[in-house]
C-alpha cells in the first residue's frame, strides 16, 4: 500500500470494478458479514441460504430476496453506482440488486445472480423471467408463478446459494475482465470470498494496478492491493469521475448525495 490518496489518470484505459455489498449499503440493504451484518442479525436467514435445504426454505428465500430487491429498486442507485456507470467501466459484482444496470452500466458480470429474476428450481430447465419485487413468502407476491410454466417445478429467486456453483458465463466474463484491466478497483467487498477473491491477484498478475475502496478495509488488505483507500466510495468514485472527465460541481451529477 502506498501513502497518499490514489487517483486514476489518463494512462488507465481499461478500468474494471469489482463491487460487493458495501456499495449498496446506503440504500438500506446493509452488508452480510460482521457484527451488524445480515448473517449475524438474522441467523435464520443465513440458514435459508443453503441449497441443500431446498425446497423447504423457498418461502423464506422469497421473503428475504423479495424484500432486498424491493429496497434496492426503491432507494438506488447510489452515487457510487452512478459514477461507475458514467466512467463506462465494466463491472464484476457480488451483488444481486441490479443497481449497476439501473445506473446505466452496460457490462455487468453478476457472480451471485439477480434477485430481480426468477428461475425454475429444476436445474435442467432454463425458464427465467423478470419479477416485480414485493412482500411475502410466495412467488405470486413478486409477480411470478409458483410453478414453472415449462416443467411444473417450483420457482425460486435467481440467486446463488451456498453450495451452488457460480454462473459459468458470469465467472468466465469476470476472469476475462480481470485479465484485461490496467486498473482493477474493488469497492465495498471483503475480498475474502472465492472465487471473487482471486480476481484482484489475477488482475495484478496481468499488470494491473489494484485498488481497494472501503470505508472499513478488512485486515490484511494492504497485502492484496497496491492502494487501499479507507474512505467512502460515494465520495471517492464521483471525485474520480469528475477528475477524469474534467467536470466541476457535484449537485447535478449526484442526486443521491444526501
Amino acid at each position: 500500500m502506498t501513502a497518499g490518496r490514489f487517483h486514476p489518470g489518463p494512462e488507465h484505459q481499461e478500468i474494471v470494478f469489482l463491487t460487493g455489498s458495501g456499495i449498496s449499503a446506503r440504500t438500506g440493504l446493509g452488508t452480510f458479514r460482521g457484527p451488524q451484518g445480515l448473517w449475524a442479525l438474522e441467523p435464520e436467514t443465513e440458514r435459508a441460504m443453503h441449497a441443500h435445504l431446498l425446497p423447504g426454505t423457498l418461502p423464506q428465500l422469497w421473503s428475504v430476496w423479495g424484500r432486498m430487491a424491493r429496497i434496492a429498486t426503491s432507494h438506488g442507485p447510489t452515487p457510487g453506482h452512478r459514477a461507475i456507470a458514467r466512467l463506462g467501466a465494466p463491472v464484476i459484482t457480488q451483488n444481486i440488486d441490479g443497481l449497476h444496470q439501473a445506473a446505466g452500466s452496460e457490462i455487468v458480470a453478476e457472480l451471485h445472480g439477480s434477485a430481480l429474476f426468477a428461475v425454475c428450481l429444476d436445474p435442467r430447465c432454463d425458464w427465467r423471467a423478470p419479477l416485480e419485487p414485493g412482500e411475502g413468502e410466495y412467488p405470486e407476491d413478486h409477480g411470478v408463478p409458483s410453478s414453472c410454466p415449462r416443467c411444473g417445478a417450483p420457482t425460486r429467486p435467481d440467486v446463488v446459494l451456498f453450495d451452488e456453483q457460480l454462473p459459468p458465463d458470469a465467472l468466465d466474463l469476470a476472469m476475462r475482465l480481470a485479465q484485461r484491466a490496467d486498473l482493477f478497483v474493488a469497492v465495498g467487498t471483503s475480498g475474502v470470498v472465492f472465487p471473487a477473491a482471486q480476481l484482484a491477484p489475477l488482475a495484478r498478475a496481468h499488470g494491473a494496478t489494484t485498488v481497494l475502496v472501503d470505508i472499513d478495509p478488512p485486515p490484511g488488505s494492504s497485502a492484496l492491493f497496491d492502494h487501499v483507500l479507507a474512505e467512502d466510495a460515494h465520495e471517492v468514485l464521483p471525485d474520480w469521475e469528475r477528475r477524469l472527465h474534467r467536470v466541476g460541481g457535484t449537485s447535478f451529477l449526484d442526486p443521491f448525495l444526501s
